[in-house]
């Protein structure tokens, strides 16, 4: 596999997808460990180097579409890029021994080398898509295997650095956009907000809610992140019919409290989305947790047909390309954050002028 450090997969969130007006996008990881070698956290001196080196060459022979990019011979601000776009982790952008990802050039397959584990696979698809998702991994694991020995022990199954990933070390998870059930009443008003009950639902059935990019972060512009938390003695079936029983009840409670909130409460709801398009709009400076709280309020106002002079691809672009990565590597330059600030509020309201057109 060639090296183009500075190509970039196409963004895939860009495509339509089932659902898409609550779940943005699904996504399933395999974590796995090739025998022979030490964990990653027990590596001996070249060990690292000697794995990506081998890995790398196999990828290549597994899928010709992949191109292989070593995270030390790319700008720190190209692995942001990676990691805004869901192709690697913030632990593999911060690491310092040898790694590297492979990745296809629509972006919906991504295999980090020397992450926690050796091998990390990844395929994401928009909307919600575990079905084909499980066929497409699988597809890529099973190929895999053929060539490596994974680390695998009949009492427990596949072995991995973190014990919660011990089993089969999968983990299938969906975005969700649940700007209604997360919605803060005026003050005076006690009602329970609906995400509260997502979290007591998701927890009964062994399920984790968290922020957009999985575990220790949080949900900005009410993005979360709904995943099966348990892997150990449970079928890769069974953990995506988890995930999948539990998702019904959220998309239909999200829709049901979008009507209401528009029934009830229409003209706050109208404010809030009208007065993020003038401040996305007009404004000369944006930080980025705000300008992600605007586009959120922005695709609900889209979704409820409030507003029909931008589109949800539109929206999810803007979510990535305002990022610090995204701005730094177009800039060609580190950016102050004041100086992305300026940039990013100059990007959304030349996009959303644009999209107006």
């Amino acid at each position: 596999m060639s090296e183009p450090a500075a190509e970039l997969p196409s963004l895939w969130l860009l495509e339509p997808g089932p659902e898409q007006d609550v779940v943005v996008s699904s996504r399933m990881r395999l974590a796995r460990n090739i025998d022979g070698y030490h964990f990653r956290s027990r590596f001996r001196e070249g060990e690292a180097l000697k794995l990506e080196q081998h890995l790398s060459g196999l990828l290549g022979e597994v899928d010709q579409g992949l191109r292989y990019v070593s995270l030390e011979s790319i700008t720190p601000a190209l692995r942001e890029v990676l990691f805004e776009r869901h192709v690697v982790s913030h632990e593999h952008v911060a690491g310092s021994q040898p790694r590297g990802v492979a990745f296809s050039e629509d972006g919906t397959t991504s295999v980090m080398i020397n992450e926690e584990d050796h091998l990390r696979l990844q395929v994401f698809g928009s909307g919600l898509d575990l079905e084909s998702l499980g066929n497409k991994i699988g597809a890529l694991d099973r190929s895999l295997s053929e060539r490596v020995t994974y680390c695998f022990a009949p009492r427990f199954g596949y072995l991995t650095s973190c014990p919660t990933n011990t089993g089969t070390g999968l983990r299938v998870s969906v975005m969700l956009h649940l700007p209604a059930l997360a919605f803060k009443p005026e003050e005076g008003k006690p009602i329970e907000q609906g995400i509260i009950k997502v979290h007591n639902a998701a927890q009964k059935l062994g399920l984790a809610v968290r922020g957009m990019h999985g575990e220790s972060s949080r949900a900005e512009g009410d993005f979360y992140q709904l995943s099966n938390q348990v892997t150990l003695g449970r079928s890769p079936e069974q953990a995506v019919e988890d995930l999948q029983s539990a998702l019904p009840q959220v998309i239909s409670y999200e829709r049901q409290m979008r009507d209401i909130l528009f029934k009830d409460d229409r003209p706050r709801i109208e404010d809030i989305v009208w007065r993020a398009w003038a401040t996305l709009t007009h404004a000369r400076r944006m930080a980025s947790a705000e300008a992600l709280s605007h586009l959120s309020s922005l695709r609900l106002g889209v979704c409820l047909e409030i507003i029909d002079s931008v589109t949800i691809p539109t929206l999810h672009g803007l979510m990535v390309s305002m990022r610090p990565g995204h701005l730094q590597h177009k800039a060609g330059r580190e950016l102050q954050p004041q100086e992305r600030d300026v940039v990013r509020a100059d990007l959304i309201r030349d996009t959303l002028s644009r999209d107006r057109c």
